[in-house]
């Protein structure tokens, strides 16, 4: 028991906080005005800690990009308000000789009336005026002619469109639709020409390959000849257009934070009818490092602008249109996100909170000395 006590007064010797007695304190209007004071500061100061503690950052490296081998996406969202969707090309040509035209499979062109409202979905089917016979002169089942061009599996092409596709897979220019009686059927110009005045509204995603290229889209049809890649705006489709556009969204992957997207926003207005605009993008390769251990591949970019659009191009014979091209960039930047620690979040609280009550402790000793002495000064004043 002797032993007991003896290592309990050891340890209470050791107490760096002695105690006051009740009796021996003196509370103040001051010292109350500045523990409310501090409680708040504390309160604020501990609010403003937790809430970077809970902060995500992202510190960015730079380093030697390596996966050129891999694809990338191109999301964009375009409108281009004097220029129907049925006079619009999006194709994609790149450095190493790829060529990918009407890339219209996760696409959609949106018809727009002359105010910008929307008329519906674009589409190559169309109803027909008269509808196809059930069979052929000979008793058989109806099979439309190919007119020429490279036939579908089934061997028949009962549709304008269909016929349009056999052309494209022949590489000829579909330059008389009057002359193709499935055509004639679905009144295919007169369905054309009804679009003059309209606008285009082109939105989803391409894949493509990484390397250098350009993305462009262009008024007239696309057409692989002879190893040559054209546009030709024929008699029967709208003449009244213009490559005036805007922007909504161009990114070269999925989206993130940090990504740069200068072009998002953009708009053009073309002063004639041969604008020609060009867009020169810088692509760097970007990588994300979640803290929950996903890593999200993508791209940014940077870009110049460049517009063409005079008499000249009426004479050089210049396809209006509008162009990004992109370069990509050696270099990709990875940005990893981190988090502080709790244990650095205590010690900042702690820090807090004892500095506060130190200071506050030394302010209400420095103004209960001043209160005491003229107190005294007061009252020996009144003596005198």
């Amino acid at each position: 028991m002797g032993r007991a006590h003896t290592l309990r007064q050891r340890f209470q010797s050791l107490d760096a906080y002695a105690k006051t007695l009740d009796d021996f304190s003196i509370k103040t209007l001051t010292g109350g005005v500045l523990t409310v004071a501090t409680a708040l500061l504390i309160a604020v100061l501990v609010g403003l800690e937790f809430a970077a503690y809970r902060r995500v950052e992202q510190s960015a490296e730079l380093v030697v990009d390596r996966s050129r081998s891999e694809k990338m996406l191109i999301n964009l969202d375009i409108t281009l308000p004097h220029a129907p969707c049925v006079l619009l090309g999006l194709d994609v040509l790149d450095s190493s000789g790829d060529t990918q035209i009407n890339l219209f499979q996760h696409v959609t062109k949106m018809r727009l009336t002359s105010n910008g409202t929307e008329i519906g979905a674009y589409s190559t089917e169309a109803k027909a005026a008269v509808p196809p016979p059930a069979t052929d002169a000979d008793g058989a089942a109806y099979c439309g002619s190919c007119y020429g061009g490279i036939e579908p599996e089934g061997r028949c092409c009962n549709t304008c469109d269909a016929v349009h596709q056999a052309y494209v897979r022949r590489g000829w220019a579909f330059t008389d639709p009057d002359a193709i009686e499935q055509c004639v059927r679905e009144g295919y110009t007169a369905r054309m020409r009804s679009m003059d005045g309209e606008g285009c509204r082109m939105h989803g995603f391409v894949e493509v390959g990484k390397a250098a290229g350009n993305l462009h889209i262009l008024a007239g049809e696309s057409i692989k000849l002879g190893g040559e890649h054209t546009h030709t705006v024929y008699d029967y489709m709208p003449r009244n257009y213009d490559m005036t556009h805007t922007i909504h969204r161009l990114a070269f992957g999925s989206e993130f934070s940090a990504q740069s997207s200068p072009l998002d926003g953009v708009g053009k207005t073309a002063q004639s009818k041969h604008a020609q605009f060009q867009y020169f993008t810088k692509i760097v390769g970007s990588e994300v490092r979640f803290l929950n251990g996903t890593v999200l591949r993508s791209n940014q970019y940077s870009a110049t602008e460049f517009v063409r659009g005079d008499a000249r191009a009426a004479v050089s014979r210049r396809t209006p249109g509008l162009f990004v091209m992109f370069d990509i960039s050696p270099m990709r930047v990875i940005y990893t996100e981190h988090q502080r620690s709790l244990g650095s979040f205590l010690t900042s609280v702690c820090a807090i909170v004892g500095g506060i009550f130190t200071v506050a402790r030394l302010v209400d000793g420095v103004v209960f000395r001043a209160e005491r002495v003229l107190s005294q000064k007061r009252q020996l004043g009144k003596q005198i």
